[in-house]
């Protein structure tokens, strides 16, 4: 058998090998393009538009005063907060929606009772025939007059859930330590709907882009109040830890028996962002206000969001759709 001479030999092994490691890079580049086409930047499902929030770190409310009230940062500079790590998670690109509030009302009575106790709501009506529809059918508005129980409900019948703080300020503020969404421009009527005298008034849910936050959600700050998952503990529930990851806050709210009126008193859960007449200063990611779980009130609305691996599953399953927007 003739043997190959050692330079064709050694151009025989190269050849090959470059063949192998061409192979490998393709395969992983193919890996690669497959893992990012399962997470994209904003996905649609059950109509409504996710935005992806990568993993990392950023900064979060790091303290509140006694009393739980809404906080008031000692720095304007972005004093007082924690350099904290969120996985990868997806929150809707706009406010919850009053049209996708109607079939859940109309079709879960047990949950409608919270809403009818409410004040009449800014954007869904109650006709004479006990069937709920939009004041304003041609606008696209927020869901308003929302308990946390009511909003719970809802979001876990749509397939989604309830953002946690943690996640609010992130998809709010993303790595800086801004003070709005923007950054720390004071806002005008440009940047959000705020610092109203009307009784009932919102905006449609895709206005004020120019007040977007870094990942392109809308209407962080004011225009209605949103409802975060975690409880309100005033005691203790923003004492994280630098480096925490994934943090949580406490599991129960606090009754606080000193609290003016019986309904001040707890436990509570907690809202974020401001609303129509709501300051300035309290439409930054760090304001945030209580409220008991079962009470309905006008401005409170809220927003949804999505583990990536329910994202994941929508997508294999064929029942999101990628948006280019």
């Amino acid at each position: 058998m003739k043997f190959i001479a050692r330079p064709k030999l050694r151009r025989f092994i190269r050849c090959v090998l470059s063949s192998f490691l061409i192979g490998s890079l393709f395969s992983v580049g193919v890996q690669a393009v497959e893992t990012h086409e399962m997470l994209p930047q904003e996905v649609i499902i059950n109509d409504v538009e996710f935005v992806y929030i990568p993993e990392g770190w950023f900064y979060k409310t790091g303290g509140v005063p006694e009393k739980g009230k809404a906080l008031e940062r000692l720095d304007e500079s972005g004093g007082g907060n924690t350099k904290v790590w969120l996985d990868g998670f997806y929150i809707a690109k706009f406010e919850a929606r009053a049209r996708h509030l109607l079939p859940f009302l109309n079709t879960q009575r047990w949950t409608a009772s919270e809403y009818d106790e409410a004040n009449a709501s800014c954007t869904v009506v109650k006709g004479s025939d006990g069937e709920y529809r939009l004041a304003s059918p041609q606008k696209d508005l927020p869901a308003t007059n929302l308990s946390w129980n009511l909003s719970n409900a809802w979001a876990q019948w749509m397939g989604f859930r309830l953002p946690s703080e943690a996640e609010w300020e992130k998809a709010a503020r993303g790595q800086s330590q801004s003070l709005w969404p923007w950054g720390d421009h004071w806002p005008d009527e440009t940047y959000a709907g705020f610092n109203t005298r009307r009784e009932c008034y919102v905006w449609p849910v895709d206005a004020f882009a120019k007040g977007q936050s870094p990942y392109g959600v809308f209407n962080m700050a004011g225009n209605v109040r949103e409802y975060v998952s975690d409880w309100y503990n005033y005691r203790n529930d923003a004492a994280l830890e630098d480096g925490a990851r994934n943090p949580t806050l406490p599991l129960e709210g606090t009754i606080n028996e000193e609290w003016h009126g019986e309904a001040d008193k707890g436990p509570w859960k907690m809202l974020k962002g401001g609303r129509w007449a709501t300051g300035a200063k309290k439409i930054r990611v760090d304001a945030r206000i209580y409220y008991r779980p079962q009470m309905p009130f006008l401005c409170n609305g809220a927003r949804f969001a999505l583990d990536v691996d329910t994202v994941q599953m929508h997508l294999r399953n064929g029942n999101a759709v990628i948006s280019n927007r």
